[in-house]
């Protein structure tokens, strides 16, 4: 399980009443939190496998990106080591300035 508390700066847990709040609302905002982070953290690599029509984008460093349904024919014209960056949930190639919205598979 994880420790959400480590996830949420020590001088926060006095101001939101850590120790009072429930589990649930507890693991939320640490999620939250963490979804905050990633955000500002770009993914930069190289296109492995394009699969199921441009439904899944798996990149060189491991990472599976879910592409949105109404973008799936721009990447199933995607090559496998196009250099792509993903930023906020966008994958953008950098090859010819397209893009996709994304989500991390899980």
């Amino acid at each position: 399980m994880t420790d959400y508390a480590s996830l949420v700066p020590d001088h926060w847990h006095e101001r939101l009443g850590w120790s009072g709040l429930s589990s649930e609302l507890r693991k939320a905002i640490g999620e939250f939190g963490f979804y905050m982070y990633r955000l500002g953290t770009p993914t930069m690599s190289d296109i492995d496998q394009i699969k199921y029509d441009g439904r899944l984008i798996v990149l060189d460093d491991g990472s599976r990106w879910e592409v949105n349904s109404m973008d799936t024919d721009t990447a199933d014209m995607w090559s496998p080591v196009t250099k792509v960056i993903v930023i906020d949930d966008v994958m953008y190639n950098l090859d010819d300035a397209e893009h996709v919205d994304v989500t991390e598979e899980s």
